[in-house]
């Protein structure tokens, strides 16, 4: 156990106290324990089921399937259906009953349209629920809702309602049970189909749960609903692991407003159970990000651009409270996982957390960061150190970094290649630089035999940028010199970091003569290389810069094409100026006069994205910028894709007039007639239209994605939720 300790730093007079580091045997603050005991539920009004309505009457006219069937069985058909029919005008569910057993027993059933089973089942179920039907026939109602639920064209209604009927009944084992064998009879088929895409919208919320895995995750209508029921199942028996199993087995968040849908038409009476659920489910939605490590350290970043650290102090609260505790169900890293503790918390997801707290020097939360992992059981690894080490050096602190460095040596942690890296780094910034080039020589010293070749480079290549955020041009060259005749060779990044020493000081002969070594030595150069070099001639007011870069990838043996161009295009857009619009423009032109590199779709594409992007500029403005390209493009007949009509749709949608919503509208139609609109469509318009507050327009499209039959993602699913519960 690491002690409190007072590190002089003998290359400075003053010494340094890591005051987070020091308090490690504090005595932990007592946590609340979570616990969910099993309790039987016992609802005092009935489960809710859909109406009837004339929806049967509807599908009656849907002619049944009689391919490959005898003429005996067409008759039966025909017999069950009319006797369908018959039921329902009379309500009689004797003759309901009977029908679907007929065609059932016969296997039969399949033949008629779904709508028709369904309708006449939710019939059944309904009067069962009130008890008006006994359970003598519950195999044929599991049998006939798993079959439409596991149909061509899946309707999960009915399931919901039996499984809904069950719970009510407090028979967990049934619930559960029904779920397998639905589960099951997907033969392998997804419930769940994840995509990796992120949005910033519905990440504004709590910032307890990562939405970047849910975008791209398409939920057939009911599916969520089969989810909460077993959930539900499992919550009323206190059987959290059983839960969790069954939640990251799904992989998707459930969002509170579903959630919320949920307990209000079915535990609307119990709000003890209602509460106990949702605490239930904010654990679960923990563990569903925990089990993605790549996806929670890309939220946490995320987290640590806010102003606030509300969010992130709540979310590692949250996970601190399935760390410790009897009822803890994570793990503080892999190799301690148990049948309880699942998930597993990584060394990467605690160093991200570090590296956020101490971002916004937050040293309270980095201490307690620490110290926990210690009462765990966790030994902080050099990616830790090497964490904690990086953060001092981004927040200009040397000498703190230094003291991580001593007191990691201390505890008998072994420095890699990145560690450092990152000490010379925090070294340079604070401009010790005898001190930075110090640890290089002793790094120099070690055996290279077993460095990964990109560690050893970034070593190398921090210290060409340390030396010249000092301007010690000349210890940069005898640098470069060393490592060509003795190695490792330099790489495009060494070369690249001295361009951009060159282009921020207007030294067009450095350039030139970087460019030329860069020749001599075969390393060609790549579109950071090629903008750097723009971006200085830019801001040296050249009005030929586009044909004076041209000028130099040539000389370096690169012919121009559309895909070079193309990119080094989207790289000036990704922070644009006016001027630098004007310049990609120009670039544009002489790619139309190039007969050898025409531009594409990818090209257009790359400038209307960052149009939004220009600073300085109204929206006005803009949009006759984006007029003008769309102009071009239909000049010279290139077809618009579906992530061009995105891009449109989104920037004309943040247009305050009403002509940005006429012009996102004629966009949507144009890909509705072409069969384009996709989820990342309806959720860029959704979300444009919430922000409107266009509330009569969302409705419009709402419908039309209905109709259009999307299955849309469970982010879309929450945009629309939201337009809904905000219009009212």
């Amino acid at each position: 156990m690491m002690q409190k300790v007072m590190l002089s730093i003998t290359t400075r007079p003053s010494s340094v106290i890591l005051d987070f580091l020091a308090p490690f045997l504090l005595d932990r603050a007592s946590r609340k324990a979570f616990s969910l005991t099993a309790s039987r539920f016992k609802p005092e009004h009935s489960l809710k089921f859909t109406e009837s309505s004339d929806s049967y009457k509807k599908t009656i006219n849907v002619v049944p399937s009689f391919r490959g069937l005898e003429a005996t069985q067409v008759d039966l058909i025909k017999k069950g259906q009319a006797q369908l029919l018959s039921g329902h005008d009379k309500n009689d569910t004797s003759q309901i009953l009977g029908a679907l057993r007929l065609l059932d027993g016969r296997q039969l059933l399949h033949a008629l349209p779904p709508p028709q089973v369904e309708e006449s089942l939710k019939l059944l179920l309904r009067e069962l629920s009130v008890g008006r039907l006994s359970l003598s026939d519950e195999e044929l109602y599991m049998r006939i809702a798993l079959q439409l639920a596991k149909s061509a064209t899946p309707s999960t209604d009915a399931l919901c309602t039996f499984m809904l009927l069950r719970l009510r009944q407090n028979d967990f084992t049934a619930v559960i049970k029904l779920y397998d064998e639905y589960l099951q009879g997907l033969g392998g088929e997804q419930i769940w189909i994840a995509g990796d895409e992120e949005d910033e919208f519905i990440s504004q919320h709590a910032g307890l749960v990562s939405d970047a895995y849910d975008k791209g995750v398409r939920v057939t209508p009911g599916r969520m609903t089969l989810l909460l029921i077993v959930i539900a199942a499992h919550a009323i028996q206190g059987s959290f692991e059983s839960a969790l199993q069954t939640s990251l087995k799904a992989g998707i968040r459930l969002y509170p407003p579903s959630v919320n849908s949920f307990l209000a038409a079915n535990f609307a009476h119990d709000p003890a159970f209602s509460e106990k659920f949702k605490r239930f489910i904010a654990r679960l939605d923990v563990a569903r990000m925990i089990s993605h490590p790549t996806s929670l350290s890309k939220h946490v970043t995320n987290l640590a651009t806010n102003n606030s650290t509300e969010p992130l102090e709540s979310l590692y609260n949250s996970i601190a409270d399935g760390l410790f505790g009897p009822d803890a169900y994570i793990a503080p890293e892999p190799s301690q996982k148990t049948a309880k503790k699942i998930v597993a918390l990584t060394e990467v997801g605690w160093a991200t957390f570090l590296s956020a707290f101490l971002r916004h020097r937050r040293r309270d939360l980095a201490s307690k960061l620490w110290s926990d992992q210690l009462a765990l059981d966790v030994t902080p690894g050099v990616s830790l150190w090497t964490t904690l080490i990086d953060s001092y050096g981004a927040m200009n602190e040397a000498d703190d970094a230094l003291a991580s460095w001593n007191m990691m040596k201390a505890e008998g942690v072994r420095p890699d290649a990145l560690t450092y890296r990152a000490l010379i780094a925090a070294l340079f910034k604070g401009r010790q630089r005898t001190e930075a080039l110090q640890f290089f020589r002793s790094f120099q010293n070690l055996p290279s035999q077993g460095v990964p070749p990109a560690h050893l480079l970034s070593v190398y290549n921090t210290v060409i940028d340390g030396l010249l955020f000092l301007k010690d041009e000349s210890a940069v060259q005898a640098l470069l010199e060393e490592m060509e005749k003795r190695g490792p060779k330099p790489d495009l990044v060494s070369y690249n970091t001295l361009l951009a020493y060159h282009a921020r000081r207007g030294d067009f002969k450095g350039l030139a003569r970087t460019v030329g070594r860069m020749a001599e030595l075969k390393v060609v150069g790549d579109v950071y290389s090629f903008s750097t070099i723009l971006s200085a001639l830019l801001r040296a007011g050249r009005d030929d810069a586009p044909d004076a870069l041209i000028n130099i990838m040539r000389k370096q043996g690169i012919k121009p094409n559309v895909a070079t161009y193309s990119t080094i295009i989207d790289h000036q857009m990704q922070s644009p100026t006016t001027k630098t619009f004007e310049t990609v423009m120009r670039l544009l032109h002489r790619m139309e006069e190039d007969a050898a590199a025409q531009p594409n779709v990818k090209t257009y594409t790359c400038i209307l994205a960052g149009l939004d992007r220009v600073e300085g500029v109204d929206f006005k403005r803009k949009n006759e910028w984006r007029k003008e390209i769309v102009s071009h493009m239909k000049k010279r007949r290139i077809i618009l894709n579906e992530v061009t009509y995105n891009i449109l749709i989104s920037s004309s949608l943040k247009l305050p007039s009403p002509e940005g919503l006429e012009q996102a509208l004629s966009y949507y139609r144009e890909m509705r007639r072409r069969k384009l609109p996709s989820d990342t469509t309806w959720y860029v318009l959704f979300l444009g239209l919430l922000r409107r507050e266009n509330w009569a327009v969302a409705e419009e499209m709402i419908s039309d994605m209905s109709v259009s039959g999307h299955r849309p993602s469970v982010a879309v699913k929450h945009l629309v939720d939201k337009i809904q519960q905000l219009k009212k």
